[in-house]
């Protein structure tokens, strides 16, 4: 079985894009996100939401705009 790497981009795209709208607004209302025995704080959520937008444009483009 073959996977098409252009269709797993398509998929990752929309994830980050999903999680960079997420984090952005959890940081926008101040509200510190529980993940197992921690805490994702306003703070490392605003900056995981630029990482995560970064990653859904260079997902975006290699599976939606790049030619072959």
């Amino acid at each position: 079985m073959k996977i098409n790497k252009k269709e797993v981009s398509k998929f990752l795209s929309g994830a980050f894009f999903v999680t960079a709208g997420a984090s952005w607004y959890f940081a926008s209302i101040n509200l510190s996100v529980p993940f197992f025995s921690a805490t994702f704080s306003p703070k490392f959520l605003g900056i995981r939401g630029f990482f995560h937008f970064g990653m859904f444009l260079l997902t975006f483009w290699y599976g939606f705009l790049k030619k072959k």
